[in-house]
């Protein structure tokens, strides 16, 4: 039977120590000029985040940074801060007097649909001992390298400072190698990768890692092509992708907000679905588009076999969730699709309990999923 394959990049087909270093420098980066000490911010502690519904470092860093500065004015309540995050974190260095935030901790609040997590988070009046004037500027545009000081300096840490000026057009604040290049790993191998490869198999990435626009597309300024890195390192460049640039690249055409495209939205999945079967990512793109402004599946019905297995590895709930409600929508059209979810967890307690809640298969590591699953 034919099968989709629908593959998440960061935690499936790379460990992605590069985006984890490139947080953690990010967040060091303002640490340091507050003079402190460097942070050790955890695996659990990110895993905690993700809990949240907080999945992009985009969105991570700006929220640990407003939950440190939070636990810094719980202390020294009159501090006035400029409103830009650096400044103000200079600020903050002339009046700790040795003092030391002791946790991150993180507060709770609901995720607001077709908006980024650390946009939620200000919406919903979290951080408010933060001066409003730097609260908005620290969590709102995280998608926005021009207005967002903590996603340009994350940019830079983990493209490289060169590629970051390439990518951009803009000068460099700091000097750095790509931490991507440096610290990511392949998680799979060429027994692996075969076995995805094989005849009735067709494979896609599917990511919210930024990227450059469809293949079919012209302009990449603009567009930093992450994905496209991460499929290059696995040794599956050719696969087609649907990842946060195409995504983007759509919401421009149409003048669409990218935050309600992507997983756990089913658009991204249709796009995905359609871009493995066919090749063509734009086509799938707008096949996805098509139904979100109609409700009607005539565009990706004319571009799906009518019978198939749609197959999600994934190593959070969001991505499962896109595919389930994308799964939904084909077999309401009329298409007979068997779907099949997988969850690598990588030993992640965190992980595992969000796969169990759910019901969902999960395993630790690729060998122990290629063993039990029928790709």
């Amino acid at each position: 039977m034919t099968k989709l394959i629908l593959l998440d990049v960061d935690g499936v087909l790379v460990d992605p120590g590069g985006y984890r270093a490139a947080l953690r420098a990010t967040v060091n980066h303002f640490v340091h000029l507050m003079g402190l000490p460097e942070f050790d911010i955890t695996e659990e502690k990110l895993s905690e985040l993700e809990r949240h519904g907080i999945f992009s470092e985009w969105d991570m860093v700006p929220v640990l940074l407003a939950s440190i500065l939070t636990d810094i004015l719980s202390r020294h309540p009159g501090l006035d801060l400029p409103s830009d995050p650096a400044s103000a974190a200079i600020s903050i260095r002339d009046h700790l007097n040795g003092y030391r935030p002791s946790e991150i901790l993180i507060p709770e609040f609901d995720l607001i649909p077709g908006h980024y997590p650390a946009e939620a988070a200000l919406q919903s009046g979290r951080f408010d001992a933060i001066p409003a004037a730097l609260r908005r500027n620290l969590l709102s545009g995280s998608r926005d390298v021009h207005h967002s000081h903590t996603t340009r300096l994350f940019q830079h840490y983990s493209l490289g400072s060169r590629r970051f000026s390439e990518t951009y057009q803009l000068p460099a604040e700091v000097e750095t190698e790509s931490l991507l290049s440096l610290h990511d790993r392949s998680n799979i191998d060429a027994s692996i990768r075969g076995k995805l490869l094989e005849a009735g198999n067709h494979p896609v990435g599917f990511t919210a890692r930024p990227s450059a626009p469809p293949r079919e597309a012209n302009s990449q300024i603009g567009y930093a092509p992450e994905a496209e890195i991460a499929l290059e390192l696995v040794g599956l460049p050719n696969i087609p992708l649907v990842a946060f640039g195409r995504l983007e690249y759509l919401a421009r055409q149409h003048q669409l907000e990218p935050s309600s495209l992507v997983k756990p939205s089913p658009i991204h999945a249709l796009a995905a679905s359609v871009a493995a079967f066919t090749g063509d990512e734009w086509l799938g793109l707008q096949a996805a588009h098509h139904w979100h402004q109609t409700s009607h599946a005539d565009e990706l019905l004319k571009n799906l076999p009518k019978s198939f297995e749609l197959i999600v590895i994934e190593d959070t709930m969001g991505g499962m969730n896109s595919v389930k409600a994308a799964s939904g929508i084909l077999i309401q059209a009329g298409l007979d699709v068997t779907l099949k979810m997988y969850g690598l967890t990588s030993g992640s307690a965190a992980k595992t309990a969000a796969f169990e809640r759910a019901s969902v298969p999960h395993f630790k590591d690729w060998p122990a999923l290629m063993e039990a699953a029928e790709l």
